[in-house]
């Protein structure tokens, strides 16, 4: 067994199957197109740039992947229990996460930005959010920055879609969101009344997080990444997902 060696954790987060293949169980937030979200018309159903780099490892492993929805929030709490043993959820390494979990070598760069309705013409700077109606994820990095501006009402959400809803129906002035799906959501998802400010508020390197104890799976898992991006297979899963979005 691959990880036969990483004590309780296998036993708490892995079975075998008829044929001694063990899991690796998966938890992600999908609602965060185009990293990892739902189809339409079946539980399920995930698909997504971080869905099928988990799968892509889960094949290196030679285990079996095994996706679980779970609220973003939720996440890190599933991993320290054993309900899962890898988050793959656009997560941005930071002090305060690494102080819980590990995260395997970043995968993904990405920048927060603001977006907001195209009419708006007030929002250009960070301290333009300070006063502000502002909505963000539930426990992302927006969210922390949205709240260490001055005045500013910050409305957190479960679901991007809902989210950005309100924005567009005036419910809220500012959404904060990663670049990239803020650009998939604009161009893909019908949101074309709203717009990207041109403002880098910060850069994130995202990884997958495991348990702190749980160092032969991080081991194996960044060298499976390696040889992802090494053989191509990582370079066809980023035109797949993010080759159309400018």
């Amino acid at each position: 067994a691959l990880l036969g060696g990483c004590g309780s954790d296998t036993k708490t987060a892995s079975a075998s199957t008829s044929s001694q293949q063990q899991v690796l169980k998966v938890g992600t937030n999908p609602t965060y197109m185009p990293f990892e979200f739902m189809k339409e018309g079946g539980a399920q159903n995930y698909q997504g740039f971080d869905i099928d780099l988990a799968n892509e490892i889960g094949k290196r492993l030679n285990m079996k992947v095994e996706i679980k929805s779970i609220p973003f929030d939720g996440l890190i709490p599933a991993i320290q229990t054993g309900e899962i043993n890898m988050i793959a959820s656009g997560m941005v390494i930071t002090p305060e996460r690494l102080q819980k979990i590990s995260f395997s070598d970043p995968y993904y760069q990405v920048r927060l930005v603001m977006v907001v309705r195209k009419d708006e013409n007030n929002v250009k700077a960070e301290k333009d959010i300070d006063g502000k109606v502002v909505g963000a994820q539930i426990g992302t990095t927006g969210a922390m920055l949205a709240k260490k501006h001055q005045g500013t009402t910050v409305n957190e959400f479960d679901t991007i879609p809902n989210m950005l809803t309100d924005l567009q129906n005036g419910n809220l002035q500012i959404v904060m969101l990663d670049e990239p799906v803020a650009k998939y959501y604009i161009q893909k998802m019908n949101m074309g009344n709203l717009k990207i400010v041109d403002l880098g508020l910060q850069n994130h390197e995202l990884g997958i997080g495991v348990r702190k104890d749980d160092k032969e799976l991080l081991a194996k898992m960044n060298e499976a990444l390696k040889t992802l991006k090494e053989n191509g297979e990582y370079a066809k899963l980023q035109q797949k997902w993010f080759g159309d979005i400018k």
